[in-house]
């Protein structure tokens, strides 16, 4: 006892303390996220616009990327031709000393600067994974202000950067199996999670699946993050599920191939609404924050990473 106090209250009082704290960072977060989007969004959401469309117009650019060397350790631009003009965008590559090791794909966070922080935290050079390692970077993230000053000037612009990875996930992986890969995972955290679910959900090309606090309803994120913030949405809530919840991209998809993570206290997708859209034998949890998930969860992380290239490793497609 500590006075008077018997240990298991206080360390669930401290428990309660540090929860709390952290879903307050969490609100803070989100809260300046959320007052930066642009409000020309909201005048953007186009009947009949749709993500499939804005992929089907998103190529690589090869006269101004080298394919050769994408397999090289170290980072590489790739040119996209877009319906919203010539985009340029990077990987970093961590190449396995083995050609035919699997191939792992990473996606950051929205806005995460530099795009390879998490991924470096997830994937340290001096715990590597028996696989090739891809860190994707995301249409308008060449800087810190550019994810919502251009990616969220638009729906358009929204897909835009959804497309844009989508294409080059597919490229690398591509390359990678071109030269020798076995197969390919994919994951990611936040943003890169629904990235990641999309393009499994419309390419399925991929032995698993990680997303990582993260859910395929970005309808839902934003309809919570506007009652935290107390801004109201002048987009009908209808218009809102057909443009940005993904979920039946999701269902497309088989769930013995997810291995989702998702945080009790997450704040950004709540577990209450999104934990739901995962059947039970593709969801873990923990009781993490949103903001805090890379910075306290990494071992649990790359530990559920690992297990996907392991059942991946015994399941091909």
């Amino acid at each position: 006892m500590i006075h008077g106090l018997e240990l298991p209250k206080l360390d669930r009082a401290v428990t309660a303390v540090q929860r709390t704290l952290s879903q307050q960072v969490d609100k803070l977060v989100l809260q300046s996220l959320n007052r930066r989007i642009p409000g020309s969004l909201e005048e953007h959401f186009v009947p009949g616009t749709s993500l499939e469309a804005v992929l089907e117009d998103t190529r690589i650019d090869t006269a101004k990327t080298p394919i050769s060397a994408l397999t090289e350790s170290g980072e590489h631009a790739i040119w996209l031709q877009t319906g919203q003009g010539e985009l340029q965008c990077r990987v970093t590559v961590q190449r396995a000393a083995d050609p035919a090791a699997p191939l792992l794909m990473y996606h950051h966070g929205f806005a995460e600067w530099p795009y390879t922080s998490t991924w470096k935290r997830l994937l340290p050079k001096n715990e590597p994974f028996e696989a090739h390692s891809v860190a994707i970077q995301a249409p308008y993230h060449g800087s810190i202000g550019e994810p919502l000053s251009k990616g969220f000037a638009s729906v358009g612009n929204l897909y835009q950067m959804f497309a844009g990875s989508m294409r080059l996930m597919e490229l690398m992986q591509d390359v990678f199996e071109g030269q020798g890969a076995t197969y390919t995972t994919v994951g990611g955290l936040s943003w890169g999670g629904i990235t990641s679910l999309l393009y499994e959900g419309l390419l399925g090309k991929t032995r698993a699946v990680v997303p990582m606090f993260a859910s395929p309803n970005l309808a839902q994120v934003m309809r919570d993050a506007a009652e935290l913030c107390g801004r109201p949405l002048t987009v009908p809530a209808e218009t809102l599920d057909e443009h940005l919840d993904f979920t039946s991209v999701f269902e497309r998809i088989n769930p013995e191939r997810v291995f989702a993570v998702m945080g009790e206290n997450d704040v950004f997708f709540r577990f209450d609404k999104h934990a739901p859209i995962f059947p039970k034998e593709s969801l873990v949890t923990v009781s993490s924050t949103h903001v805090g998930a890379m910075w306290r969860q990494n071992g649990f992380l790359r530990e559920n990473v690992r297990e996907a290239l392991r059942w991946a490793a015994e399941h091909p497609l």
